[in-house]
């Protein structure tokens, strides 16, 4: 990839400002802040699920960071307006390909080689690194990044997307200022009944005609939780037959985060289910694959992730 090659930008739906902008606000409103007194840090590592605000936290913050004329959150001017389309040439989104599902070494080696460089227009040059787990960055790649990392240009600034920081490298994170994401609860608030993605949007006890099937994936997920999968591929046949299966299970998974959060442990591996089953469904329904196993391979892949 050379210096001006982009990987693909995110969907509409997950860069959705109406969806996601009162979850975003506020830590936009800290970027701005601390790019307006000149306390901006160069790293930032973006920590909140996938596909739940993220995103469009990351590409926001890239627009505020390169703004010539440093504009105020959602400014409207050329270069912002560029950003949002994911063709400014100072910003670039670094995302996972291959088999593997990894940022790959000569990715990486494209933003070290680049990063020296000055900005073409912008105040500053940004890279939005998405998804740097252990495991979605490999370690070749982070030590390759390390050096950059330790000692960036002036005008360079990268931010790092990760739903699990505790995931990243100690040697990544702690060369990077960390920033979060409203949780479930904080999640739900802000965007309220009205606003909330049908999808995501928790029912109310007595009114879901999906109910029976919410049960299910409720019960399967707290099966899970004690050892016990059956629950979870009860879970996936019954949903499948329903033409809003994957929906079905990813606003169960959303109500059992918002419990879990007021219960004062953390639902941010049940938001990622939620978020893993939308992406799902989408593929699924572009590829024509079996629902069935592919609910159900979102809920063994939340399960092995949470029990890790």
């Amino acid at each position: 990839m050379t210096e001006l090659e982009a990987a693909s930008w995110w969907d509409a739906s997950v860069l959705d400002r109406h969806a996601w902008m009162e979850v975003v606000r506020p830590l936009l409103e800290r970027v701005a802040g601390a790019r307006d007194a000149t306390r901006m840090p160069q790293a930032l590592l973006l920590v909140g699920p996938a596909g739940l605000g993220r995103e469009l936290a990351a590409v926001e913050a890239a627009a505020l960071l390169s703004c010539p004329s440093k504009g105020p959150p959602w400014c409207s001017c050329p270069s912002c307006v560029r950003v949002r389309s994911g063709i400014h040439p100072d910003v670039v989104a670094v995302r996972a390909q291959g088999a593997k599902g990894q940022i790959g070494i000569e990715q990486i080696r494209g933003v070290v080689d680049a990063a020296s460089g000055r900005p073409y227009e912008a105040a500053s040059r940004v890279w939005i690194l998405e998804g740097v787990e252990a495991g979605g960055l490999g370690a070749a790649a982070a030590n390759a990044f390390l050096k950059t990392l330790e000692e960036p240009a002036s005008h360079a600034r990268f931010i790092l997307l990760t739903a699990n920081p505790e995931a990243v490298l100690p040697t990544i994170r702690s060369r990077c200022q960390q920033l979060r994401l409203p949780g479930m609860v904080a999640l739900a608030s802000a965007l309220g009944p009205s606003q909330a993605p049908v999808e995501l949007a928790p029912s109310e006890e007595g009114s879901r005609p999906t109910g029976e099937l919410v049960a299910a994936v409720r019960a399967g997920l707290a099966g899970a939780r004690e050892g016990h999968v059956i629950g979870l591929l009860r879970a996936a046949k019954l949903t499948a037959v329903a033409s809003d299966g994957f929906q079905v299970a990813a606003a169960a998974a959303m109500e059992a985060a918002a419990e879990a959060d007021r219960g004062g442990t953390d639902g941010d591996d049940l938001a990622r289910l939620a978020a893993d089953l939308l992406a799902t469904e989408r593929r699924a329904r572009a590829l024509n694959l079996d629902r069935e196993r592919q609910i159900l391979a979102c809920l063994m892949r939340w399960h092995t992730e949470s029990e890790g």
